[in-house]
């Protein structure tokens, strides 16, 4: 029989594991909360806490509601109401959506 490794070697190698399945989470999370790219928002700036920075977002690839959602400050229940016609799990790329009542309007009308 040959011995085994001792009981140093083996708690050491599941440390080793366990860091490694807690980098790869880590790398996971954050390329999923971010969209890797500039952000793509338009219409005009509002003061107060907690509210959009601008009128209407618009859609990049990857993006989700959820994650839109977090980068404006905006509830998704919030945008859930202000774009009824969305589908929240199959986002249009380039689409418009709003953050405040007829936000993409704006955008529309070129303004």
């Amino acid at each position: 029989m040959r011995p085994g490794a001792g009981p140093a070697t083996r708690i050491l190698a599941v440390c080793g594991l366990v860091a490694a399945a807690i980098v790869l989470v880590a790398v996971i999370v954050g390329s999923v909360g971010s969209s890797g790219g500039s952000s793509a928002t338009g219409g005009h700036a509002q003061s107060g806490h907690n509210k959009p920075h601008a009128k209407y977002y618009v859609v990049q690839p990857g993006d989700t509601f959820g994650g839109i959602a977090a980068k404006q400050g905006v509830p998704v229940t919030r945008l859930e109401q202000l774009n009824p016609n969305l589908d929240t799990q199959l986002l249009p790329q380039k689409g418009c959506v709003n953050l405040v009542p007829k936000g993409c309007k704006v955008l529309a009308n070129g303004c």
